[in-house]
């Protein structure tokens, strides 16, 4: 996962890009250790999905305009749109279900 720090450049890696991952976690959250440990496992086998990393407590700027005001929160972009948007309750199954169809369908 990439950390983005700043705001300039996230709008040209979700159209730039065909499966973007937006995470959004906290400075002191245990939960969001664990599901982004998760995300990154399942993510290993899709390279063409570009994922990144937003401290959303850091970032505040940036949380709001994309609506993000509990963390952790999971964005899926698929060419620019927002197609998915989970908190902590995320099923990883489900979630690896999406990325398995978006890039068989986008890739193959």
């Amino acid at each position: 996962m990439i950390e983005i720090k700043k705001n300039d450049n996230i709008d040209n890696l979700i159209n730039e890009n065909i499966i973007t991952v937006i995470y959004f976690t906290g400075t002191e959250c245990g939960a969001c250790e664990v599901i982004k440990k998760r995300i990154e496992e399942i993510l290993k086998e899709y390279s063409n999905v570009n994922c990144y990393e937003i401290n959303g407590e850091e970032n505040v700027d940036i949380a709001a305009r994309y609506g993000v005001f509990s963390l952790p929160i999971l964005l899926l972009f698929i060419e620019g749109k927002e197609t998915i948007r989970v908190g902590r309750n995320i099923d990883f199954l489900e979630f690896e279900k999406s990325i398995e169809r978006y890039n068989n369908l986008l890739f193959n």
